[in-house]
């Protein structure tokens, strides 16, 4: 019985919503400010938040680097196609990327190629040996196009939960 709670979905009210809006923005709050800022008192405030993060709807804080300041890097995208198409196959290749600490985001894509792989890199260089280190692992890779990022325009892992909620309503009138 306990498995099948924790696995339904929390309901959320406006007030969770507003909680889950804000400390995306700036998760160092203070739950006395968090409190403040959405018109609770600090003990239903942090109630809250402990039930969201329960619920996995909160699952980390992180801090945002200004890496600039911090090292010179190259973003790079690579366009990733696998030799073969089997279960065991994407299993291997996905098990290889999870290890990889360059390879920042990893997604399986429909379309021409498999899948598309941010990869953080201090130069060309390292990026090359970051591709090599990838076909000598043997991981199923038939083939890959590398992109580099000349500018980043918008980065952000903010999730704009008004525009969804309003939108998932449209549709479903």
């Amino acid at each position: 019985m306990a498995d099948e709670a924790a696995s339904r979905p929390l309901k959320l009210d406006r007030i969770d919503l507003q909680i889950l809006a804000i400390i995306q923005q700036d998760a160092r709050l203070t739950n006395v400010m968090l409190a403040e800022r959405i018109g609770l008192s600090a003990s239903p405030c942090l109630e809250r938040v402990r039930r969201l993060e329960k619920g996995k709807l909160v699952t980390a804080y992180r801090a945002v680097l200004n890496l600039e300041k911090l090292i010179p890097h190259l973003y790079t995208y690579m366009e990733v196609t696998l030799k073969s198409h089997h279960a065991q196959d994407f299993m291997r290749f996905e098990k290889y990327v999870l290890k990889q600490p360059e390879m920042l985001t990893c997604s399986l894509i429909s379309g021409d190629f498999d899948y598309l792989i941010r990869v953080i890199s201090t130069d060309i260089a390292h990026l090359h040996a970051i591709s090599e280190r990838m076909f000598n692992a043997e991981v199923g890779v038939e083939k890959h196009f590398t992109y580099i990022c000349v500018k980043t325009v918008k980065d952000t892992t903010e999730v704009p939960i008004d525009a969804l909620l309003a939108a998932r309503q449209r549709t479903a009138l």
